[in-house]
């Protein structure tokens, strides 16, 4: 699928915002990492379509690992023929 909501759209959109919170992270503008964690929190829950009212912590930490690692995997890029 390769519309914005759908499971590619939700992994470019987690990227991006991975990849600014690292350069904010890199700046030490803390405030703005912590909106990039909630950001990214947001994300991981509409990705999955959950509302963090039902889940607990575990399970919420679980989402968030899982969703990193699927943002962190190499890109795989469609070779010609």
């Amino acid at each position: 699928m390769n519309d914005s909501n759908g499971p590619v759209g939700f992994l470019r959109l987690f990227r991006l915002i991975s990849a600014a919170r690292k350069s904010a992270s890199s700046l030490e503008l803390m405030d703005l990492v912590r909106l990039m964690d909630m950001a990214l929190m947001q994300t991981a829950l509409d990705w999955e379509g959950l509302d963090a009212e039902n889940l607990d912590e575990r399970a919420f930490v679980n989402l968030i690992r899982e969703k990193r690692e699927i943002a962190d995997r190499p890109r795989i890029h469609a070779v010609p023929n």
